[in-house]
């Protein structure tokens, strides 16, 4: 069914069918749901905190929706059938969903997170891109390695995930680096749980996922900001082999509590985490085992400049030209198709919603007394 992603491109397992969804269209879908069954109160609540997140309304980052079984392709079949939300969701929102749990995650990333994040992935990307102009073994490797950003992956259990970023290999199926962005005191307000997802990734990749970065910013109490990193490690007990995830960094400080960044440390990308295993075996060794490499320091001033960045627009202290005096704004007026699509989408709302007291009156007088 076309509703079980939100991303135009994504990265499917080989265990669950490829969704694509086109350029956001108003779909209609050959099997809909009943027009004479209610909303549950997932989809409902689902569909108006996506409406409401559109129009400005909610400012909060973090959301969680407890759905119910079939919920999630409902929600998936009237978010389709409006055009500019469903635009809106495919492009600006992050979602998470998880059939075990059947929560649906819903995250709209802050101007500070968004700002490191683009510095983290610039650096990282500006470092391939020297060693694949250069002259060395590496070269060809990391002329292969893109950025996806926040792509739709969708896990072997069938889960799905909007990363931050992660970054893949060619013909690889899943990204083999894959970077969270998370605020330190969120797990209490239903948050990211870095490790949980770090494992996830990993877990239901089959360890194709090879390195998972998590950044923790406590935004609330304090300057400090740490870094952890995640990747499988295979091993064997009583009943055989086993992958497993491995915490090879665990939540080292790059910016302590007073703000200031700590030097003389730094985390690494090998150049192997990002080729899936059976990919390597034509690559040199050499190659495989150079490194993108990052300063604490470097990345805690990435942190600083996105706040000292959003400070700058809370406050609306940025340099802005106003318009000379007596000139006037005049916007653009919609063309016929616009204001045709307007009007019918206008009755199709007021259909809907006498539909939907016909069916409650209706349901009304099957009571039983």
């Amino acid at each position: 069914m076309l509703g079980s992603s939100h991303s135009p491109d994504r990265i499917d397992s080989q265990t669950s069918q490829s969704h694509i969804l086109p350029e956001p269209t108003v779909i209609f879908p050959p099997s809909p749901v009943a027009s004479d069954e209610k909303l549950s109160l997932g989809v409902a609540g689902a569909l108006q905190l996506l409406k409401d997140r559109r129009v400005g309304s909610l400012n909060k980052t973090w959301n969680v929706v407890q759905l119910q079984p079939g919920d999630y392709d409902e929600l998936w079949w009237h978010v389709e059938r409006d055009e500019a939300l469903c635009q809106y969701v495919t492009t600006k929102v992050h979602l998470d969903y998880d059939p075990k749990t059947l929560q649906l995650v819903v995250r709209m990333p802050s101007l500070i997170h968004e700002m490191l994040l683009a510095s983290t992935e610039q650096d990282i990307l500006s470092q391939l891109s020297t060693i694949g102009a250069g002259n060395g073994s590496a070269a060809p490797l990391a002329q292969n390695i893109r950025s996806l950003r926040s792509s739709t992956i969708s896990l072997q259990d069938g889960a799905t995930h909007d990363p931050d970023t992660q970054f893949l290999y060619k013909a690889a199926e899943f990204p083999g680096v894959v970077i969270e962005i998370a605020y330190s005191q969120s797990k209490k307000d239903g948050g990211k749980d870095l490790a949980k997802l770090a494992d996830h990734y990993i877990i239901e990749s089959s360890g194709n996922i090879k390195m998972v970065i998590g950044i923790a910013v406590d935004y609330r109490a304090t300057k400090k900001a740490t870094i952890s990193i995640w990747c499988p490690r295979y091993g064997s007990d009583q009943e055989g082999e086993y992958l497993a995830t491995e915490q090879t960094v665990v939540s080292q400080e790059f910016r302590r509590i007073d703000g200031t960044g700590v030097a003389g440390k730094a985390f690494w990308i090998p150049l192997k985490s990002f080729v899936p295993p059976s990919l390597q075996s034509d690559i040199l060794s050499e190659a495989l085992e150079q490194r993108i490499v990052i300063s604490y320091e470097k990345l805690a001033a990435y942190l600083d400049k996105a706040e000292a960045r959003n400070e700058l627009c809370k406050t609306k202290q940025g340099i802005a030209d106003v318009l000379p005096a007596g000139r006037r704004k005049r916007r653009r007026r919609p063309t016929p198709e616009e204001e045709f699509m307007s009007e019918d989408e206008r009755k199709f709302e007021e259909l809907e919603a006498a539909e939907a007291r016909r069916v409650e009156e209706r349901d009304e007088e099957w009571k039983e007394p």
